[in-house]
């Protein structure tokens, strides 16, 4: 079972939270509750506490100072917080400090109660817990040909939550323009994007010696696909300025900005490499494992994105376009094209023109 109290100022917060959760549906107990950080200590110096479930601001002691405090004296208690939308920047630090998850009060009402535990308890015990009978119960395709949309809606969200988190996106536009497609397209829900992101956000922040930090100020889905938008552009923006070449995440980003800067002149991995200040075998395997594809691939991508762009945008011949984007034989250039977008050059024009393609 697992043992939870509650930290909040607000006293009537504090029950409705406690009398609203179905706590025992997720084999959880609270066993206390305290209204500011000092008597949340007080009372876990003589309970045991597996989970704490914190208001950010309160007076006395502030739920950061707490989380600050029982991150060194109690190391194995996981916290959720509780905030309001506004504290963007401060439920940035709470990830960062390694909280499960976070329940916004403006929210709470319509938020999905089931969900939330049942995304709490799972990160707990590392296992996926028994769906009670709101949720939807996923099925193997084989055994269950006919899902019903809450599988779907479920399977979907478990897809997009994957590429998101493998930060793949954060290299390759043409990954990333399809994810955000994508993303906004899926029946999501806001919440569960919003919290995805943060965490997603802070585990690059620890891998990246920048800090990119950008208010938001998103209130559905589509704000916040454009929110991380415009977040990724800052971050580029940062790499771009730096002259730190001592950290590998920050160095493949800086060969990613290379590669669009120069790739339609003569280009290969070791002169990428040597603009990073890496050794062409080390570059090579750090590349393919951050952003997913071989140089060779990459570069191909990249000339191909810029093709697209061209044809989407100019109304110079096809081989123009090729030659524009690295390649001086025109038949081999379009033989490229068509492995990638299933289009020969003149027909992807055609159907932009038309009104059937969205290009980024």
């Amino acid at each position: 079972m697992i043992r939870v109290l509650i930290v909040d100022d607000d006293k009537l917060a504090r029950k409705g939270l406690i009398s609203i959760m179905p706590w025992s549906n997720h084999d959880m107990i609270v066993v206390g509750e305290a209204a500011n950080g000092a008597k949340a200590l007080e009372f876990m110096e003589q309970h045991e506490v597996d989970l704490m479930f914190v208001d950010l601001s309160m007076p006395v002691m502030s739920g950061m100072e707490l989380l600050q405090i029982t991150r060194q004296r109690f190391p194995d208690l996981r916290s959720v917080i509780l905030s309001f939308h506004e504290e963007f920047e401060n439920v940035q630090t709470a990830y960062r400090m390694g909280v499960l998850d976070y329940i916004s009060k403006v929210r709470l009402e319509s938020e999905d109660d089931e969900q939330v535990l049942s995304r709490i308890q799972q990160q707990m015990t590392g296992e996926t817990p028994q769906r009670s009978a709101k949720l939807p119960v996923i099925s193997p395709p084989s055994s269950a040909p006919e899902r019903n949309d809450g599988s779907q809606e479920e399977e979907e969200w478990s897809r997009l939550e994957q590429e998101w988190r493998s930060h793949y996106w954060l290299y390759n536009e043409s990954f990333f323009q399809r994810l955000c497609k994508q993303t906004v397209e899926a029946k999501v829900s806001y919440r569960r994007l919003e919290g995805l992101f943060m965490r997603v956000l802070s585990q690059i922040e620890s891998l990246i010696s920048i800090n990119a930090e950008l208010r938001s100020d998103a209130n559905d889905v589509r704000s916040a696909v454009e929110w991380l938008r415009d977040y990724r552009k800052r971050v580029y923006a940062q790499v771009a300025a730096s002259s730190d070449f001592t950290n590998t995440t920050t160095s493949i980003l800086k060969a990613v900005l290379f590669i669009r800067e120069q790739a339609s002149n003569t280009l290969h991995a070791e002169d990428v490499a040597d603009h990073v200040h890496m050794s062409r075998s080390y570059f090579s395997q750090c590349f393919k494992k951050l952003t997913g594809s071989t140089f060779n691939d990459y570069l191909r991508q990249e000339r191909i994105r810029a093709a697209e762009r061209l044809l989407c945008e100019t109304n110079q011949s096809i081989s123009w376009v090729a030659h524009a984007v690295g390649y001086s034989d025109s038949k081999y250039f379009s033989q490229l094209f068509y492995e990638q977008t299933r289009l020969l050059p003149s027909e992807f024009r055609a159907q932009f023109i038309g009104g059937k393609i969205d290009y980024n």
